[in-house]
């Protein structure tokens, strides 16, 4: 019964959160394309820039979340495989939601005098992708984040972020244990009312097995951000430089991640001033049952380290976030890959066809953000 629960709230969240950010101010896609906004005063932006945000990109910052946590299939084969049986073989999708707890140390990120704070997360992730080649694919994203403050909720808990992402992904494989990816995303994202922010994001991003049960993995991204859609880079630059390692034993899950991110900001910028951040990200996370692998429990330590800042609030010192919670996984890979194989074997094993090198096999199946840990573990799974 316990179980159901659980699985029951995981899901609640998922439909609620788009409705709380509503509540919390945000006008739907559907108004602001019909010219409407609600009725409200004016404008503050003040929380969106205390808020602690980290510049957008596939890496673990609060904006997007790339560890999914998913280092396993979700349940037995059954139910699941019939129902991707029906489903197009080049079709793949992930949907991920996290709820926890953390404390901050320094919640609004000033150079000296740091306050503290308890803050509750919901944060749902859903992808959906096909592939177009048997390497190539595009993909679309939304996630919702919604932060709630115990101490300081009428400063910080008013913005809720969500993100609406149009991607194209191309693996490559570089050998049977090294897989390349280059992936470019366009993506609209909302934090408040009358407030528009557009990113470009290209990336590549690099992966390595190390044996069955450990990978290392490796990121570059640009983030050219601008006040409307495909506007590139007119109020700030972003490049972001990302490195981690994925170990596996038993059913435990740990993960460790670097990312280093350096914020070019001109006045038309929210915030207008540029910073230099560098955010580590250390988890362990263990299945709630081993019937359901996908729904785990998971510890982290987040410490964050901000300089070049010129003393500005929301931009400056050290915080510590220790988070507690749990996450649910949900995904399908893209099976086209592996019916291409097939064919071809049924073609080679045909009297008198001609012998083929064995080809190298093929890069992880896109499933899930471009990448980091989650692409880690994909990769260490369609290895084995």
């Amino acid at each position: 019964m316990w179980k159901v629960a659980i699985l029951a709230a995981a899901v609640f969240a998922v439909v609620a959160c788009p409705f709380a950010a509503y509540a919390q101010g945000f006008a739907p896609v559907g108004e602001q394309l019909a010219g409407r906004s609600p009725v409200s005063a004016p404008v503050n932006l003040a929380p969106v820039r205390l808020a602690q945000q980290v510049p957008l990109g596939p890496i673990p910052t609060d904006i997007t979340p790339v560890d999914l946590g998913r280092s396993k299939e979700l349940l037995e084969p059954g139910w699941r495989f019939r129902l991707y049986q029906s489903l197009p073989a080049k079709m793949w999708f992930s949907s991920s939601t996290e709820v926890s707890q953390r404390l901050d140390t320094n919640v609004f990120f000033t150079y000296n005098k740091p306050r503290a704070d308890y803050t509750f997360r919901v944060l749902p992730n859903v992808l959906l992708g096909y592939n177009v080649f048997s390497q190539t694919s595009v993909y679309c994203n939304y996630f919702v984040i919604k932060d709630l403050f115990a101490a300081h909720g009428n400063q910080l808990s008013f913005p809720t972020t969500q993100s609406l992402a149009l991607g194209f992904r191309q693996d490559i494989p570089v050998g049977t244990r090294t897989f390349a990816q280059l992936d470019f995303q366009a993506r609209e994202l909302w934090q408040t009312s009358h407030l528009r922010q557009s990113d470009l994001l290209p990336a590549i991003n690099l992966t390595r097995l190390l044996g069955a049960n450990a990978a290392v993995f490796g990121s570059a991204l640009l983030q050219l951000r601008g006040s409307e859609y495909f506007t590139g880079g007119t109020r700030e630059i972003d490049p972001f430089y990302s490195l981690g390692a994925l170990w596996r034993r038993g059913m435990w899950t740990f993960v460790a991640t670097d990312t280093l991110v350096t914020n070019f900001r001109n006045k038309h910028a929210i915030p207008p001033n540029g910073n230099v951040s560098m955010i580590a990200d250390f988890e362990a996370s263990y299945p709630v049952s081993r019937r359901y692998p996908g729904l785990v429990w998971f510890i982290r330590a987040e410490p964050i380290w901000n300089w070049s800042s010129h003393k500005v609030p929301g931009l400056s010192g050290f915080d510590m976030r220790l988070f507690g919670g749990m996450r649910l996984t949900l995904s399908k890979p893209s099976y086209a890959a592996a019916v291409e194989k097939l064919k071809q074997q049924l073609k080679d094993a045909e009297p008198g066809a001609p012998k083929r090198p064995p080809a190298a096999p093929p890069a992880s199946s896109s499933t899930g953000p471009p990448a980091g840990a989650y692409a880690a573990k994909q990769t260490m799974h369609a290895a084995l």
